[in-house]
């Protein structure tokens, strides 16, 4: 069972009732918030993918690395507007490159070209990531070099933003790069549920010395966040990149001893073992984005702090 937010911003699709919207990536954690915030809102959401995974939308079976089910799962929704969520390997070491690259070069290059097939072609909104960059000792914009160091996910993402550069001249496509998204359904292996799973079994955790400077994105302002680009975005063909992130950079030991405390108010002791050891390979101690091209455009900011999504995720973990 997936661990369900409390939080949701049922407001933020609300530019899209009543039209078309075909999303991959529904069953993910991302696409999961994208899902409950469109129905939310009343669109006629469509959803791409191997198996349902958001009721009360129109599922179309495909499996992205098969053009044709592509190809008429688009041509039947028709949609007026993409989200493109899908994306395997976001855990670290949870899928291998080749899986990742079937997804974001081929599964992106068939939705894509099934897009310029429509009569009247839809605007797109392409999730990409900050781990495209290269290693950085600061925030990096947009025009930051594309040198994925040490993430096979990263270099994945890099590669379908390659695939969607190659159809800006015949679509209208927004690639977004999020930093760090968190909150409740994230994948059992990552931080918050991994420690929260821990805490529960009593056991201990070894972890580095946690000075990694993150920018902690919730889940809910990311989706947030993509229905806002794709409002924004006009009709003309072109590629348009922003960097997402909560504009709030912490050190990782401070998201850990957040959810400690957290998990201490539902009688539960966290034992974290902070420094026992040493940093991965090619760890970045430093990845933030700079979110002056975001800002600029006026558009929605993050509106949960680091402690309610804490306390929400912490909830929903326990609950699930």
């Amino acid at each position: 069972m997936n661990a369900r937010s409390a939080l949701l911003d049922a407001e933020a699709a609300v530019p899209f009732a009543g039209q078309r919207v075909l999303l991959t990536g529904a069953s993910g954690f991302l696409g999961r918030q994208v899902a409950r915030q469109a129905l939310a809102a009343g669109t006629v959401l469509h959803v791409l993918g191997r198996s349902p995974a958001a009721p009360g939308a129109q599922h179309h079976q495909a499996d992205l690395a098969d053009r044709a089910a592509v190809a008429r799962a688009v041509a039947a929704a028709n949609p007026q507007a993409v989200i493109h969520c899908a994306a395997p390997g976001v855990a670290y070491g949870s899928a291998s490159l080749p899986d990742m690259l079937a997804v974001a070069v081929g599964g992106t290059e068939a939705l894509l070209d099934a897009c310029t097939a429509l009569a009247v072609p839809p605007r797109v909104v392409l999730v990409g990531s900050g781990f495209e960059y290269a290693a950085s000792d600061h925030p990096v914009g947009e025009d930051w070099p594309i040198v994925p160091a040490g993430s096979h996910y990263g270099a994945a993402k890099a590669a379908a933003a390659c695939v969607a550069g190659a159809f800006a001249d015949r679509l209208p496509l927004v690639l977004l790069r999020p930093f760090h998204i968190y909150g409740a359904g994230e994948a059992a292996r990552r931080l918050g549920p991994f420690l929260i799973a821990k805490a529960r079994a009593g056991e201990p955790v070894d972890l580095t010395a946690c000075e990694q400077q993150r920018d902690f994105l919730h889940v809910d302002d990311c989706a947030a966040m993509l229905w806002a680009a794709l409002a924004e975005r006009g009709d003309a063909p072109g590629l348009e990149l922003c960097n997402l992130g909560s504009g709030q950079p912490i050190a990782l030991h401070q998201f850990i001893e957040a959810l400690t405390a957290e998990l201490g108010r539902h009688g539960l002791a966290a034992q974290c073992r902070i420094g026992a050891l040493p940093y991965r390979a090619n760890e970045p101690m430093v990845s933030l984005p700079d979110l002056s091209r975001w800002q600029a455009k006026g558009l929605r900011r993050a509106r949960v702090s680091l402690a309610q999504g804490v306390a929400d995720l912490v909830t929903a973990e326990l609950a699930a």
